[in-house]
């Protein structure tokens, strides 16, 4: 949940108030309250109620990369040293009525993927009632994917790194929530007890592609999902005076059809997740949180592609292999795959203002040499998913700490990311087939965040 300037300006809170190092995603216990009862405390309304739910963002970046991108790094790009209008965001987002909240970003982008988009969706209802003698928060959340409603960084909607450059490779495989972002569309019921026990469940299903174009978010790339996929979220959270702790679980369970595309019948696909973080609040000045992940999707293969189907044939770059005797293609090598996803990250923050990050993120699983085939840049060449990486990242946010004039109107971070890699698609040295060392795909990424 980005601090927009809708809610400071509903709350009356600085966008520190909120969330640790003033601009988001990550969330204070305030901030997490705050989403919990669907974002309508408050009534500060600095600007007529018409207009006060407005926010507006522009990103910007410029990406370097060790070795350049033969071919351009995207449509209208050089092969390196790219500088972008990554997009620009209209947000509609707080109280609707007293027990309705709304978060909404729509999306404008210009150069990399030239689209408007609803990048995020979300309406949530909650209310209070007393449980045990402890109260208790319930809700009901409906919203564009899997991990929106959560109010924890360990997820894919909301966890670092927040900005990645769209002009640097990035690997093949991915855990199976963080390919439904957005393309999706679902509800939740939630309940929160004692601000110590929070469970949630509910079901995702996929955009008919007509509406996914409509919203900007379709791709031949993308999962389609056979029906409904039950998700569910569990935690356990406990706050004694500085100190923050959260441990979780996550997951869903879905048949997909692969490259969205009814014609190949269904994947079957688990997805788990374990997922920790902690703060500690030294003092007023100076913050420290840990965070960790482990995630695993669990496949079961069994979709089939026609040959003369015309919709799989000119699907670009479908990774398929011919089974003897037939027209038919099989879209994965293996009958039963998995994926593995891990990430460790510490962060310290110096008076809102200052941040440094570090961390580490690596993934793994079985070989499939129909699925992760060699291809310049994007490919395997041992068929293998693995890729690893280290990241620093400095961040500094000027602003939303209620000591300057331009609060609550206007926050401003700016980031200076590396990345390096030392595994990528499977190996750390010519790892596509063609040449290129996973240390080719190293990257510098600046990156400004303007929110008004």
């Amino acid at each position: 949940m980005e601090a927009t300037a809708a809610f400071a300006r509903q709350t009356g809170e600085p966008c520190s108030a909120c969330h640790m190092q003033s601009y988001g995603p990550y969330l204070t216990p305030y901030g997490r309250l705050f989403k919990l009862n669907a974002f309508t405390a408050g009534h500060a309304a600095k600007l007529p109620d018409i207009v006060n739910a407005f926010s507006f963002q522009t990103i910007g970046s410029f990406t370097h990369t060790q070795e350049d991108q033969p071919g351009g790094a995207g449509s209208g790009f050089s092969g390196n040293n790219n500088a972008t209008n990554d997009w620009n965001a209209i947000y509609y987002t707080g109280r609707v009525t007293d027990k309705i909240g709304a978060y909404l970003q729509l999306n404008f982008n210009p150069q990399v993927t030239e689209n408007i988009s609803l990048a995020m969706a979300e309406i949530r209802y909650a209310d209070h009632t007393d449980l045990a003698g402890s109260n208790l928060i319930y809700g009901i959340s409906a919203n564009n994917g899997p991990t929106m409603s959560d109010t924890w960084m360990t997820v894919p909607e909301w966890m670092y790194p927040y900005n990645t450059s769209q002009l640097a490779p990035q690997p093949t495989a991915q855990p199976l929530m963080m390919q439904l972002m957005g393309f999706t569309a679902g509800s939740s019921a939630y309940a929160m007890w004692d601000n110590h026990v929070y469970v949630e469940a509910g079901a995702y299903t996929s955009m008919a592609s007509n509406m996914a174009n409509g919203l900007g978010v379709f791709s031949r790339s993308n999962p389609l999902i056979d029906g409904g996929a039950p998700y569910y979220r569990v935690f356990l959270q406990h706050i004694t005076g500085p100190h923050v702790l959260m441990v979780g679980i996550y997951g869903m369970q879905a048949n997909i059809y692969p490259q969205y595309n009814k014609s190949f019948g269904t994947n079957s696909v688990t997805d788990w997740n374990v997922d920790s973080n902690y703060m500690y609040m030294l003092d007023d000045d100076n913050m420290l949180m840990f965070m960790a992940r482990w995630t695993r999707d669990q496949y079961t293969n069994s979709a089939l592609g026609n040959a003369e189907d015309s919709v799989f044939a000119e699907i670009a770059g479908s990774r398929q292999t011919r089974i003897a005797g037939g027209g038919v293609h099989r879209i994965a090598g293996n009958a039963r795959q998995y994926v593995t996803n891990m990430m460790i990250m510490g962060m310290y923050t110096f008076r809102q203002t200052y941040t440094l990050t570090f961390s580490y993120n690596r993934t793994g699983g079985s070989g499939d040499r129909v699925l992760y085939q060699p291809a310049p840049i994007s490919g395997s060449r041992n068929g293998l998913p693995n890729s690893e990486n280290f990241q620093v990242q400095f961040d500094y946010v000027p602003f939303g700490k209620g000591e300057s004039p331009l609060d609550p109107y206007l926050n401003l971070r700016l980031s200076l990311q590396y990345t390096a890699w030392t595994v990528f698609n499977g190996a750390a040295n010519n790892y596509d087939g063609y040449g290129r060392n996973a240390a080719a795909n190293n990257t510098l990424f600046l990156v400004g965040n303007l929110m008004w």
